[in-house]
């Protein structure tokens, strides 16, 4: 395998030989300068890894950042700062959003294993590959998928932290298409919306759903159902009724229905919303408020929209365990839910720590990859016999410890 490339910005000199020698200590072929002036005729597209320092004279490291966004680098960064704690998360945070990778920051001064441990985060990217999903659906595929009724429903799994047992699912939107392969929901939603589509592809999504619920039940499998709602069906008075009705037509109870709505929806016509969303509540179903943490006027909306639960945004949970502000905000967001009368769900948990680390918390529920992916519904029964294995011998493990 290829040397791999770093380069080390920082106006100190004796700290940017100390961050070149550990670094050359674990093999990296590294180059560094101490003048950020010096750093674009230094800068090349094969670098790896860039180490560098935030508080610099003449430009500083969020000028750097910038110059590697408009040159569209490919290198995992590291923040360095002797000074404040927030302004590197914030640097790592802009970094995030401008699609560039960040291995991770360091508070000066700071020990050489604690920059051994995050270089030894990075992984070398992958050559790019030809992908068969190349372009994007168009809007004639889109109608042509409807029609022939290529969308179908995954169900994840969403489980009890305190005794593992698993109370519902969340209903998710999939496309497979017979060339362009499995088509995110981020890559047609926007589409149906855009295009008047969205309502077919809702009524779907509603009925399937809540057919299935019927189903399960019938089957004896009692799982409460997720259902994300566009805010351009909001519109839509007689929504409550309608779904009432189905569910009634499914033998389903609606308090065994959650619809859920991101913040951000709520934000273009709250008075409209709160009509639609306070009927629903009335005819008993359950209101999320999803991606709780990501808009702008979250807690205004917690008081103003009769919800019932809080699902925290999987951007904070992901890092969970390596961001104290992630870990804080989702902290403050299960005690702020459990002091309005509300339960907390948490989606994204990608490993156990991060459930423990919940767990401990207070949070109520969660899901993730940790536990179970997005699967068709004829998989939810072989599912649940894996998960109630899994579940009794952390159970039989967790009791043995004691």
């Amino acid at each position: 395998m290829a040397t791999q490339k770093l380069f080390v910005l920082d106006d100190e000199p004796d700290f940017t030989e100390f961050v070149a020698d550990v670094a050359e200590g674990m093999a990296f072929d590294v180059s560094f300068t101490s003048n950020p002036l010096d750093f674009a005729r230094r800068y090349s597209s094969d670098i790896d890894i860039i180490v560098l320092d935030l508080f610099m004279p003449i430009l500083d490291g969020i000028e750097i950042l910038r110059f590697l966004v408009d040159n569209s680098s490919s290198a995992s960064l590291i923040f360095m700062s002797g000074k404040d704690k927030g302004v590197l998360h914030s640097a790592q945070e802009l970094a995030f959003e401008q699609g560039m990778a960040v291995l991770g920051v360091l508070q000066k001064p700071f020990r050489a294993n604690e920059l051994e441990a995050l270089l030894s985060t990075f992984v070398p990217k992958a050559p790019a590959q030809s992908s068969q999903y190349a372009e994007p659906p168009t809007l004639d595929e889109l109608r042509e998928a409807i029609d022939n009724e290529d969308l179908f429903l995954a169900y994840q799994p969403q489980i009890n932290m305190s005794d593992r047992s698993v109370v519902g699912v969340e209903a998710l939107i999939r496309w497979h298409h017979p060339c362009k392969g499995n088509i995110a929901p981020n890559h047609f939603i926007p589409l149906a919306e855009k295009n008047g589509l969205i309502s077919d592809i809702s009524q779907y999504v509603n009925q399937a759903a809540i057919r299935q619920q019927g189903e399960w039940k019938a089957q004896g499998i009692d799982l409460r159902m997720s259902i994300n709602v566009s805010p351009q069906i909001l519109n839509d008075l007689d929504m409550p009724e309608k779904l009432a009705r189905y569910a009634k037509e499914m033998g389903v109870d609606t308090s065994d229905i959650v619809i859920e709505v991101t913040e951000t929806a709520l934000m273009s016509d709250i008075v409209h919303y709160m009509d639609i969303l306070t009927r629903l509540r009335m005819k008993g179903f359950n209101l999320s408020i999803d991606d709780f943490g990501t808009g702008y006027s979250s807690l205004q909306q917690l008081v103003r929209v009769p919800f019932t639960e809080l699902k925290i945004d999987l951007a904070f949970i992901q890092k969970l365990l390596t961001d104290q502000e992630c870990k804080t905000i989702t902290e403050i967001s299960i005690s702020l839910a459990h002091k309005l009368g509300m339960h907390v769900v948490a989606e994204g948990i990608e490993e156990e720590a991060i459930w423990d680390t919940l767990r401990e918390l207070g949070c109520d529920e969660g899901q993730g990859y940790w536990m179970g992916e997005p699967m068709p519904a004829e998989k939810i029964n072989t599912w649940l016999s894996s998960w109630s294995g899994k579940s009794f011998a952390a159970q039989k493990i967790n009791t043995s410890v004691k």
